[in-house]
């Protein structure tokens, strides 16, 4: 992985972390259906607000990054293992 993959990913991680840990409790309360699309939108601009004050960037150019790392080292692997 690149220099840019790793720092998106470390930019990323509090949000996961918030995500999970908020969901796990909403949906002790609300119910899972209601918690993925609440809990989902809330993080979502909660990380909007963040990419905008903290980094001054937006947090979709750090999306498309480790998604196309994450979707090229998927080919990446499934081409090797056809080969062998």
């Amino acid at each position: 992985m690149d220099h840019m993959t790793i720092a998106a990913i470390k930019r990323q991680i509090p949000f996961l972390i918030g995500g999970t840990v908020t969901g796990i409790v909403m949906s002790y309360y609300l119910g899972f259906l209601v918690t993925i699309l609440v809990n989902s939108i809330g993080w979502y601009l909660i990380s909007v607000i963040v990419y905008k004050v903290v980094w001054r960037k937006s947090g979709l150019t750090d999306q498309k990054n480790i998604l196309k790392e994450f979707f090229l080292s998927k080919t990446k692997w499934q081409k090797h293992t056809q080969t062998v």
